[in-house]
């Protein structure tokens, strides 16, 4: 008999044969849905056991022609440009990497007026905010940071922590949202993101068809809406919230967005993307900077480096899905060429499971709760196919693929780190 699987999760773990996904990794959803009950559509394979995100490694390499598409690039933002002085298209983000590199192509290649737009992590990095400071002075761009009330985001965050062990929830609200809701303000007709959630196998593998986010992620009609994994009406009676307060953290209504021509599209679905070539790109145009630590998890230094709350984010991630930091940037650069697959094996084996305690004293301060609580909830969050006990100790069933080799660097094997 098959074990219990909580989140609606494949009872099954399989690895994909490239790089070091599994099908336990969710799609991404309008959060506004999300709820303890939902059950998680997850990132797909196909009959030779390739995943959805290294299938569309493949289509980049092999089959999209990348002059056809630079072209219709080309097309489409002549039809958006302005001539009067306006904004033109909204670039969303935080002068990390993939956003700086998009602004700045569009303005200083393509010749676009971007009005760049920031929703305010839970708690800044310094290196966070000085990357923002130079995306806007190194880079050149206006920019228009929103900064969510404080109180109503740390409540979001305590809510989301004990119903879904997702504290980065009030986080995803204002990167999904905030971008539509103010091209629908100002009157501009484009939203221009960095790279494709298929990039990673955050979408079914048929959005590869299209450039654009379909509405569904920031449009939700439903009177029945959920922050939090709480119904809005109850959180609002369990902490005394109007209407106001939670606006910023609303999605979009159908009748906000009729008669406002709007497209939200990805810039690299027209343009082959790196996270690397990015990277470069950002430092060398935009003044970016990596931080001055290894980011805990994993081996890099320059990706989700904004938040405070990023390293706890990427860890109750391995802990509900078995996937940690280090499994996302490394398949990512095994599909890039950047590193073999045996290379991001070793990886895995040093670096998987770290808990993130360079800012967890802060963040646990930000929530409202101790370290037992922490650790009390951490453990309800493990789903049993994924997670079991061997001499008192969690360990993860599968933490390595079936092929991975026994010898190596000494392995964390998704255990050591844990308390």
């Amino acid at each position: 008999m098959p074990l219990e699987a909580y989140y609606g999760l494949p009872t099954e773990v399989v690895f994909c044969r490239r790089c070091l996904m599994t099908n336990q990794k969710p799609h991404s959803v309008n959060e506004t849905t999300h709820t303890a009950a939902s059950r998680k559509a997850t990132l797909g394979f196909d009959e030779s056991g390739l995943c959805d995100a290294c299938r569309y490694a493949e289509m980049k390499d092999q089959a999209i022609d990348w002059d056809k598409r630079e072209a219709m690039l080309h097309q489409l933002l002549d039809r958006y440009r302005r001539r009067d002085g306006g904004y033109d298209v909204i670039v969303s983000g935080s002068g990390g990497k993939d956003s700086a590199m998009t602004s700045h192509l569009l303005k200083y290649k393509y010749g676009m007026h971007p009005l760049t737009v920031t929703w305010a992590p839970h708690m800044y990095s310094d290196i966070g905010r000085q990357n923002l400071q130079r995306w806007i002075d190194v880079g050149g761009f206006d920019n228009l940071l929103f900064t969510a009330n404080g109180r109503v985001m740390r409540t979001l965050t305590r809510e989301a922590f004990e119903n879904l062990y997702f504290p980065f929830q009030p986080f995803k609200f204002g990167i999904k949202f905030w971008a539509a809701k103010m091209a629908i303000k100002f009157g501009i007709k484009l939203v221009m993101y960095g790279e494709p959630y298929i990039e990673y196998g955050s979408t079914p593998m048929d959005d590869a068809a299209s450039p654009a986010l379909g509405l569904n992620y920031f449009v939700n009609d439903s009177k029945d809406l959920y922050l939090g994994g709480l119904h809005l009406d109850q959180l609002k009676d369990k902490h005394g919230l109007c209407d106001n307060d939670l606006l910023p953290f609303m999605p979009l209504r159908s009748h906000e967005v009729q008669g406002h021509e709007l497209r939200v599209e990805y810039l690299g679905w027209y343009r082959k993307w790196d996270p690397q070539q990015a990277y470069y790109y950002a430092v060398e145009n935009c003044g970016f900077e990596p931080d001055d630590e290894r980011t805990e998890g994993t081996y890099g230094r320059y990706s989700s480096i904004d938040d405070r709350i990023d390293g706890l984010h990427y860890y109750s991630h391995y802990i509900k899905f078995g996937l940690g930091r280090c499994t996302f940037d490394a398949s990512q650069e095994i599909r890039n060429g950047h590193i073999t697959r045996e290379e991001g094996i070793a990886l895995m084996k040093k670096y998987e499971g770290e808990v993130p305690r360079r800012y967890m004293a802060e963040c646990l301060d930000y929530i409202g709760i101790g370290e037992d609580q922490f650790w009390e909830r951490t453990d309800r969050a493990r789903s049993p196919h994924l997670w079991h006990k061997v001499d008192g100790e969690w360990r993860l069933r599968h933490p390595l693929p079936p092929d991975a080799p026994e010898d190596g660097p000494a392995a964390n094997r998704g255990y050591q780190y844990l308390r």
